[in-house]
Formats: structure tokens, C-alpha cells, sequence
């Protein structure tokens, strides 16, 4: 690797670790607030869900769980939309392909619905990519902060 393309790599990393602390934190809050006596028992369920899913399994959990905090609702909600938006980004990140654009640029081809490269591709500087972590990371922690307030407290 020359240029570049190593601090690239090295925030493409940082984004794809926050991503799978995401995804982790989502699966851990289904676990522990879905009722079962057991909670292990619905881990392979969590487990099969995607990202996507996850979130939305949450979202339509949460105001039945909190049903006596309503605030839990509305935060997670306020939450979603955040990362609803990130997913977009995540999708790119996690399922796309990169390259160097040029000795400045990094370029991300996001994949299409199907199987076949889209050739759909945004281009990023490392000032770029850097600004993705940072919101990534802010996003990671209002999970975790809205984990630590209601589902820690709530089992």
C-alpha cells in the first residue's frame, strides 16, 4: 500500500468495528428485552436477523416493553432515524468495494440489490472518511447510552 490508501484502510477498520459494535449492542438489547424465561433461547432468532431487522424488531418492541416510560420510545425513535441514515452509509462500508480514486481519493462502489456490481460509487478524501467514523462512533454511543438507561436497568 502506498499514499493513502493505509490511513484509508485504517478508517474504513475503525468504520467497520463501530459498525459490528452496533450490530452488537442491537442484538444484546433484543436478547435481554424480549420475555422468555430464558434468554439464551431466543439468541439463534437474534442471531439470523440483519441489521436492518434488528432495528426495526426494536422498534416495534420498545413501546410495549417501556410501555411506562414512554421516553424509551421516544428516544430509540429519535435514535432510529440517526441510524436509519448511517445504515445507508453501513451497507456501503461492510457490502461495497473500494479502490483509490486517485493519490487523494478513496472511491466506495456500494452494491446494488442484487448480486451484480451497481457501478454506483462515492467518492471520499480522508477528511471524508474521518467525518464517517465520527458519526458512526456519536451514533454508536447514543445506543449505548439509550442500553445503559433502559435495557441494563430494565433486566
Amino acid at each position: 500500500m502506498e499514499g493513502i490508501e493505509p490511513q484509508a484502510a485504517g478508517r474504513a477498520g475503525q468504520l467497520i468495528f463501530v459498525f459490528a459494535r452496533l450490530d452488537f449492542l442491537l442484538s444484546l438489547a433484543l436478547r435481554n428485552l424480549l420475555s422468555t424465561t430464558d434468554p439464551e433461547c431466543i439468541a439463534p432468532l437474534v442471531e439470523r436477523l440483519g441489521f436492518k431487522a434488528k432495528m426495526d424488531v426494536l422498534r416495534d418492541i420498545v413501546p410495549k416493553v417501556f410501555a411506562s416510560h414512554p421516553s424509551a420510545a421516544t428516544e430509540y425513535d429519535a435514535w432510529y432515524q440517526r441510524a436509519d441514515r448511517l445504515r445507508v452509509t453501513r451497507n456501503a462500508f461492510v457490502h461495497g468495494r473500494w479502490g483509490m480514486q486517485n493519490r487523494d481519493t478513496v472511491f466506495n462502489a456500494a452494491t446494488g440489490t442484487g448480486t451484480t456490481f451497481s457501478g454506483m460509487a462515492k467518492v471520499f478524501s480522508l477528511a471524508e472518511l474521518e467525518v464517517e467514523v465520527s458519526t458512526a462512533t456519536e451514533t454508536l454511543n447514543k445506543l449505548h447510552e439509550w442500553h445503559a438507561k433502559y435495557v441494563v436497568d430494565a433486566v
